[in-house]
C-alpha cells in the first residue's frame, strides 16, 4: 500500500506561484510529510487506488467538494476517504450540518450568539406571506439569502418593503432550498474604515481582518486595534461558532452595528475558505496571513500523523508590528 501523511482536494489544475499550495507542500516537507495533490486530472485514479486499498491518505483538506451535491465526484472522493480512516478537514457530514444556514441560525440564537432579525422561508412554503411583526424587524432595505449559499451566490438586497413577489423572484435562484430573509445591516466606522470584518477560526487560533463589504479588501487586526477599538467580542463569537459547528477552519463575518453599538454576525460559517493571495489579487488575502494559514494546516497535519493529543485551546494571530507602534502604544 502506498501511504500519503498529506493531501489536498482541488478544482483545478495547480499554478506554479500559487502561494498557498506551495506554501502547503514546503511546510510538509519540513516536517518530513508525504503530499500528495488530487486534481480533477487524478482524482479517478486516486479514488479507485484508495477504493481497492492501494493507496491510503492519513490527512485530507477539502477544498474541492460541493457537500450537498451527492453526485459531485470530490463529495463522494470526500466520503471515501472518511470511510477509510481519514481525517478529513473539513469532514463532509459536519459541514453538511454547519453550512446550511436555516440550521446552524438557530443554533446561534440558542447560544445566545447575536444575528440580524431574520425569517426563515422553507422551500415547501413559496406563498409564505410576512406577518406585520416580521416586516418591521426586517425594515427596509433587507436581505435575501439561500441558505446554502456561498460566495455571495443568491444573495439579493431588496430596496423596498418586503413583500411575496421579491420573494417568489428571489427563490428562484434554488427553489429546493430554504432562504433566509434578514435586517440589512450598516456597519459603524472606526478611524474612517467600516466595523465589518472577516475572522478566520483555525485549530483554535482565531485571526481577525479588517473587511470591507464594499470592496471586499482584507487587512489585519492589529494588536493596538483590538484594544483600541475593544474588538475582544469577535474572539468570543467565533469561538463559540467554533464550538457549534465543529468545523477546524473556517470564516465568519462580524460586523459592529451601526444602529446599537453591538456585534452581529452577518455570515455564519464558510468552509473551504478563499485563499487567493493579496499580492496577486487586491481583494485577496495578506500573502503574511496566507503563508501563515499553510504552516498552521501542515503543523495539525503532522500533530495527527504523529499520533499526539493535541488540548482546544484559544488564541489570537496578529501581523507583525514596527517596533515603534508596540513604543507608542506603551
Amino acid at each position: 500500500m502506498e501511504i500519503f501523511d498529506f493531501g489536498i482536494g482541488w478544482p483545478v489544475t495547480k499554478e506554479q506561484d500559487d502561494l498557498f499550495i506551495n506554501t502547503l507542500e514546503a511546510e510538509c516537507a519540513a516536517r518530513k510529510l508525504s503530499f500528495i495533490f488530487v486534481d480533477d486530472a487524478s482524482l479517478k485514479d486516486i479514488s479507485t487506488a484508495v477504493k481497492s486499498g492501494k493507496l491510503k491518505i492519513k490527512f485530507y483538506l477539502d477544498m474541492a467538494s460541493e457537500t450537498y451535491d451527492f453526485e459531485d465526484k470530490f463529495t463522494r472522493f470526500a466520503y471515501r476517504l472518511k470511510d477509510a480512516g481519514t481525517r478529513i478537514v473539513a469532514d463532509p457530514d459536519d459541514v453538511k450540518a454547519a453550512a446550511d444556514k436555516s440550521i446552524t441560525h438557530f443554533d446561534l440564537v440558542a447560544a445566545r450568539i447575536p444575528v440580524p432579525f431574520t425569517v426563515v422561508i422553507r422551500h415547501w412554503e413559496s406563498r409564505r406571506r410576512l406577518s406585520e411583526e416580521e416586516k418591521i424587524g426586517l425594515g427596509s432595505p433587507f436581505v435575501i439569502k439561500p441558505a446554502l449559499g456561498y460566495g455571495q451566490q443568491g444573495v439579493k438586497i431588496i430596496s423596498q418593503k418586503p413583500n411575496l413577489k421579491d420573494i417568489a423572484e428571489a427563490r428562484k435562484f434554488d427553489e429546493e432550498d430554504n432562504f433566509l430573509l434578514q435586517e440589512f445591516v450598516r456597519p459603524q466606522e472606526l478611524d474612517g474604515s467600516p466595523a465589518w470584518f472577516r475572522v478566520y477560526h483555525l485549530f483554535g487560533e482565531i485571526l481577525p481582518c479588517w473587511w470591507h463589504p464594499e470592496t471586499h479588501v482584507f487587512r489585519q487586526v492589529t494588536l493596538k486595534e483590538m484594544d483600541n477599538h475593544k474588538l475582544s467580542p469577535l474572539i468570543r463569537i467565533t469561538s463559540e461558532i467554533a464550538r457549534i459547528t465543529l468545523i477546524d477552519w473556517f470564516s465568519c463575518e462580524i460586523a459592529l452595528n451601526k444602529k446599537n453599538s453591538k456585534f452581529v454576525v452577518i455570515d455564519y460559517m464558510n468552509d473551504q475558505c478563499a485563499i487567493y493571495p493579496q499580492s496577486q489579487h487586491p481583494d485577496g488575502v495578506p500573502d503574511d496571513l496566507v503563508i501563515h494559514i499553510a504552516g498552521r494546516i501542515a503543523e495539525k497535519a503532522w500533530e495527527y500523523v504523529m499520533g499526539r493529543f493535541t488540548l482546544r485551546y484559544r488564541a489570537v494571530w496578529f501581523p507583525k508590528v514596527k517596533v515603534k507602534e508596540e513604543e507608542d502604544k506603551f
